[in-house]
């Protein structure tokens, strides 16, 4: 494939400037390897600073004869990338592995997933957590920097390490800004935040994004591939990688002012931090890639869904430990203060949303989960109530073959408690009146698994339900007293009791 662009016509202090820049970094490089003793961890996300990074420690390994410590390259995948995007990090791994075995490299090549209970599908279909936002960004947390630090934590376990980024200080004041004030004086390296023991180097930090795309399109594609790289970063951008020229410092066009083409972020197809359309994503899908645009229907539609307001989209107990949390910050002269907190989403707007994501699987036939995330999410249904095991016939046509067997023993067991709990308070007409089916149902099963936690869980009557749904809606404590004076399990004990005695 030819490079798709022509550097003859750049002006010729340009290239000093970066020749310059290019012998300083690699200097950088190799002094730290050779002269401390703590090992190298790349941090490669498959962008186009990260691969500039990889290239020139592997370089630098090259022109060392003393190999004397062994360099990870660790990648992060969040099992949510773009389809493209994550196609190319996967090749690129596996060609990274066999270049740094072709040539008797000291490089181990690492992938970090979440875990099962972490995913973004466990997390919003099985969990019910909110979609991440500027204010809970939960995404970051539990996708990339627990499966790291927990790979971290095993590689390094005293903490001595340098992590090797491709952050630059051209990427914005404040981060430039962050990077000056964590340089360690008379020093390359940085403080990490995590790891006392540990530093961060960013070699390229006083690169512009023009350097990097001349650096790399100086390269070969033997282990990364520079030109479907930026190819990726074109059609993101909405252009022909053909009439896209480099991008100087904020992502302008150095001719004519138009917005560049090297500058695109990826990241989760299903982000929703982003409040706006999705620049890359929408990119890519005008350039012709497959099925992106039932994806960004799906999204959009999720988004949608969740963002009618507290009182129709959120419940009003923690769906970990089943109990009422209240707002406590700030003064109690707040309109707020003591108001139940919402919590997570509910369980019917969960099953609508993932009955919609397995047609969507079905429709682009691509994998979008996996069928321990499915059994994970079935699972937390049944501890709100779900005893019709939805999830099991939402996944029928993928198929996954699981049903009522996929589940433990005690968790079938507690099922079937659950079943005759609820049967009995069902047919009671005072609790039937006071309390909805769903309450009941939750409450059966969290009796079944563990009675002794029930006094201190809440289950609301239909009335107090109502009123913190307005509290919600009005967003201010309202000071009427909805507390009913009998709770849901001394009814229960009640009516076993009067069974009992039968």
């Amino acid at each position: 494939m030819t490079k798709s662009i022509d550097t003859s016509n750049l002006d010729k202090i340009q290239f000093e400037s970066l020749a310059n820049k290019l012998m300083n970094t690699k200097s950088i490089i190799k002094k730290n390897y050779l002269n401390d003793p703590r090992p190298f961890c790349v941090a490669y996300s498959g962008g186009k600073d990260s691969t500039a990074v990889v290239y020139l420690v592997l370089q630098m390994l090259q022109e060392v004869k003393n190999q004397k410590k062994i360099v990870y390259i660790l990648n992060s995948n969040t099992l949510a990338e773009l389809p493209p995007v994550l196609e190319h990090i996967q090749k690129s791994l596996i060609s990274i592995e066999k270049f740094a075995q072709k040539n008797n490299l000291p490089v181990k090549v690492i992938e970090v997933v979440p875990e099962l209970k972490n995913t973004l599908n466990v997390q919003l279909f099985g969990v019910g957590m909110p979609p991440p936002s500027q204010t809970l960004r939960w995404c970051t947390d539990k996708l990339k920097v627990q499966p790291i630090d927990k790979k971290i934590q095993e590689l390094f376990p005293n903490g001595e390490f340098i992590s090797i980024l491709g952050t630059r200080n051209d990427e914005g004041y404040k981060r430039q800004e962050r990077i000056e004030q964590r340089t360690v004086k008379g020093t390359d390296l940085k403080l990490n935040d995590r790891y006392p023991k540990a530093s961060n180097l960013m070699p390229i930090e006083h690169w512009s994004t023009k350097e990097v795309w001349t650096y790399l399109f100086d390269q070969t594609n033997e282990f990364i591939d520079i030109d479907f790289l930026w190819k990726l970063y074109s059609d993101a951008s909405n252009k022909d990688a053909s009439e896209c020229t480099f991008v100087g410092a904020g992502g302008k066009h150095i001719d004519d002012g138009k917005l560049g083409c090297g500058t695109s972020r990826f990241g989760c197809w299903q982000c929703y931090l982003v409040r706006e359309k999705d620049k890359s994503l929408d990119g890519l899908m005008q350039s012709g890639y497959k099925d992106l645009e039932h994806y960004n229907a799906f999204r959009d539609w999720f988004w949608k869904l969740t963002q009618q307001g507290w009182e129709k989209t959120r419940d009003v107990y923690n769906h970990r430990i089943h109990t009422r949390d209240y707002y406590d910050k700030g003064s109690s002269e707040s309109e707020k203060y003591h108001m139940t907190m919402p919590k997570g989403l509910t369980l019917s707007l969960r099953k609508k949303a993932f009955k919609k994501f397995i047609e969507l699987q079905q429709k682009i036939q691509e994998p979008l989960i996996t069928i321990d995330e499915c059994l994970l999410i079935q699972k937390r249904w049944i501890l709100e109530g779900d005893f019709e095991l939805s999830a099991f016939k939402y996944i029928k046509n993928i198929p996954f073959n699981l049903n009522s067997f996929s589940l433990s023993k005690d968790d079938r067991t507690n099922l079937r408690k659950a079943k005759n709990i609820y049967l009995l308070l069902k047919n009671d007409i005072f609790t039937r009146k006071n309390y909805t089916l769903s309450t009941l149902k939750r409450f059966s099963i969290q009796y079944a698994v563990n009675s002794n936690k029930i006094q201190r869980q809440f289950y609301p009557t239909v009335r107090e339900e109502k009123h913190i749904r307005k509290e919600w809606k009005l967003l201010k404590k309202l000071d009427q007293n909805v507390q009913e004076k009998i709770e849901l399990y001394v009814i229960y004990e009640r009516l076993l009791n009067e069974r009992c005695s039968k």
